[in-house]
């Protein structure tokens, strides 16, 4: 959980900068480098949170939801991901995990029975602050155990305004963070309904199969009503998963979906290809950036985080020395 990037990496997401004119810009920046035990040299989180932040950088403020009504699609890892290496880059990143199955939460080998979840929170008002686990300088935890399956129940009871719930309950804390991940159940339920009225931005991860296209459609649905009765102001994004450009059937679901010119207005310019690598990451409980082999989901979602994280189109802004 606690890697950093090297220069290297840092060279190869501002483009265009080579690595020893990165070593130069961190040196007049003061810029504490760690030495490890290989003799790599890696940049904290906190201090090359430092460096962008003066070279004209500014961390966008997103609440970002992870949904789609099918399961196994890719959520959770995609969204487990994401916030790692966005906290790599000295973003600071509150995850939320609001499935039952907490597979987010063992994702970062958490056992959620010892603490407190957003069930707990809602029906007994537990302080916010009090389940939130901290897993590195830039990166915390909000997790998920079964407890949480009954948390639509509680929704339903509620005479709060569900459509504003987790957004209010985020504000004792909104400020601490640059991202807010919500990792959401398979579902059409009222804790979606809630991240969808939170979320900035929402992530349909899609596989090329027919059930997930299914479940597209099905989401879509549900978030233009919600748009439409509850005034939400959310934009959406179709993020193409597990593609294999040698597969025929992948090719013929790219195909449909450019044909389709709504669509084709959301789909995220990042496709993240066909790899083992994520899933034994997640095994391991690690970041798929600690695994030392080369692959090309880590390719894919360096550039998934550089979009989010808006470093793709800041860069050619970069202050030079």
């Amino acid at each position: 959980m606690h890697i950093m990037l090297t220069p290297v990496e840092l060279s190869k997401a501002l483009g265009g900068i080579t690595v020893n004119g990165v070593y130069k810009s961190l040196e007049r920046a003061n810029i504490n480098l760690i030495k490890t035990k290989t003799g790599r040299k890696r940049i904290p989180h906190l201090e090359l949170r430092k460096f962008l932040i003066n070279k004209g950088y500014k961390y966008p403020k997103l609440n970002i939801s992870f949904q789609i009504v099918k399961g196994g699609v890719g959520k959770t890892s995609i969204s487990y991901a994401l916030a790692n290496r966005a906290s790599h880059y000295g973003a600071k990143i509150l995850v939320v995990d609001l499935d039952q199955q907490g597979n987010l939460t063992r994702s970062f080998d958490i056992e959620a029975r010892k603490y407190p979840v957003l069930l707990d929170v809602i029906r007994d008002n537990v302080d916010i602050k009090k389940s939130i686990i901290n897993i590195s300088d830039t990166l915390d935890l909000l997790p998920s155990n079964l407890n949480n399956s009954r948390l639509d129940v509680e929704l339903i009871q509620t005479t709060n305004n569900v459509s504003t719930l987790l957004r209010k309950l985020l504000i004792p804390i909104r400020d601490s963070y640059d991202l807010v991940i919500f990792d959401c159940p398979p579902a059409i339920n009222k804790i979606n309904f809630s991240a969808s009225c939170a979320s900035d931005l929402i992530i349909i991860p899609l596989n090329p199969d027919p059930y997930s296209i299914d479940g597209l459609e099905l989401t879509l649905s549900e978030l233009k009503k919600i748009k439409k009765e509850f005034g939400a102001n959310f934009d959406y994004k179709i993020l193409l998963n597990r593609y294999d450009g040698r597969e025929r059937l992948g090719a013929y679901y790219m195909r449909d979906l450019i044909k389709d010119e709504e669509k084709l207005k959301h789909i995220m310019p990042v496709v993240i290809r066909v790899d083992t690598s994520l899933k034994n990451a997640i095994f391991e409980a690690k970041s798929i950036f600690e695994l030392k082999q080369k692959s090309v989901v880590k390719e894919d979602i360096e550039q998934l985080t550089l979009e989010i994280l808006g470093i793709n189109k800041w860069r050619n802004n970069f202050i030079r020395d």
